[in-house]
């Protein structure tokens, strides 16, 4: 059905709120600006673009917004990006993806500079024919973009036998705005209400049934 898989990062291959939360509230002590009672309230913040999640959940400016990111990346390039894990049954489904001879990109709001160290050091980037992140200035982080940059980079047309997978609303709404197919994970940090209401082709549960599901074997 798929010839080419385009994979979102965090909440996808990885479990990355570690990293990512302490790199939050790292930036947010250095700011004097209090903490979130739980770190749960911080979940929202994991996908959309790293200025946009400043922005959207804790009211900041464009400045405020870049000042943030400037200390945040600061933490998280020395600290933050190494604390992550790879959801179990990943490796393997990728091998076997590949295997069957469908090309797998990464697609990823997260830095490029810092999404290629991680599948690197995740042990991932064997698997990966691109790895497509935003530029450190921001630019190319809306995820539509990075679809339509990811194609170019392919000298592909958007088609529905290429297929973006994602865990949040915003890697099914940047499929559908390119004119490429969706699939919804459940096991990283949206909710199934959120996955759900924006209506994927595919929804996929666990690790365990990427290869079935991205591959007809299960229909």
């Amino acid at each position: 059905m798929y010839t080419h898989l385009f994979f979102d990062l965090d909440g996808t291959l990885i479990d990355s709120k570690p990293g990512i939360f302490r790199s939050v509230l790292h930036t947010l002590m250095e700011m004097g600006i209090p903490a979130p009672c739980s770190e749960e309230e911080l979940n929202p913040f994991i996908g959309p673009p790293l200025r946009q999640s400043f922005k959207t959940l804790f009211g900041f400016s464009d400045h405020k917004a870049e000042e943030a990111t400037a200390i945040y990346r600061e933490f998280y390039g020395r600290e933050g990006m190494n604390l992550f894990t790879v959801y179990p049954g990943i490796p393997g489904a990728l091998e076997k993806l590949v295997s069957m001879g469908l090309s797998v990109s990464l697609v990823t709001s997260k830095a490029g500079i810092y999404a290629s160290k991680i599948v690197e050091k995740a042990g991932l980037s064997r698997f990966l024919e691109m790895v497509s992140g935003c530029e450190i200035n921001g630019n190319r982080s809306d995820k539509a973009e990075l679809i339509t940059y990811t194609l170019q980079k392919h000298g592909i047309l958007p088609g529905k036998e290429i297929i973006m997978i994602g865990d949040r609303y915003h890697d099914i709404r940047g499929a559908k705005l390119t004119g490429i197919s969706s699939a919804g994970v459940l096991y990283g940090y949206g909710s199934r209400g959120e996955i759900e209401a924006e209506n994927p082709d595919l929804i996929i549960p666990s690790p365990a049934e990427l290869v079935d599901l991205l591959t007809g074997i299960a229909e």
